[in-house]
Order: C-alpha cells, then structure tokens, then sequence
C-alpha cells in the first residue's frame, strides 16, 4: 500500500438516460386519439389540426423544392461563366 499525501479525485458519475422524441409518432397518435373521440365539440379542433399537420408537410416539401431549384440555378449560372472564361 503506498503512502499518498494527497487524494485524487475520482470521475463523477451520473445516471442519465436521453429521451428520444419521435415527432412522428406523436402525430400519429394524436390523430388516432382524434379519430376515436370524434364528438362534434371536438372535432372541429381535430380537423383544424390535420388541416395544420397537412399543412406544415406540404409548406417543408415546397421549401426543399425551392431550395434544389436554386441551387441547379447556382450551378447553371457557374458553368456557364466558366465555359466562357475558358472556351471563349
């Protein structure tokens, strides 16, 4: 056993567990959990909410859309340029 002056500390430990968030499932079951309610009260609210999700899907598909666009534009206009500094 040897003789220690000082101790040194040890690693701290900690017990935590991620939580994993499927925003997808959460959707699905709300919508299940909508379907099976259908009071006349409610469903009002739920068809403003699928008319919401269909919307926040179609508005992210319409952005990635844009987005490939312009950059197929980007890559016309830089070929272009080049060839003509080059070839011309």
């Amino acid at each position: 056993m040897a003789l220690t002056f000082f101790k040194t500390p040890r690693n701290k430990q900690f017990n935590y567990k991620p939580v994993y968030y499927d925003k997808k499932k959460e959707e699905r079951e709300k919508r299940q959990k909508a379907a099976l309610e259908e009071d006349h009260e409610n469903y009002e609210k739920a068809l403003r909410d699928r008319l919401q999700m269909r919307w926040k899907r179609t508005a992210g598909a319409r952005s990635r859309r844009a987005s490939n666009q312009r950059l197929v534009v980007i890559f016309v206009v830089m070929f272009v340029l080049l060839y003509l500094i080059f070839f011309i």
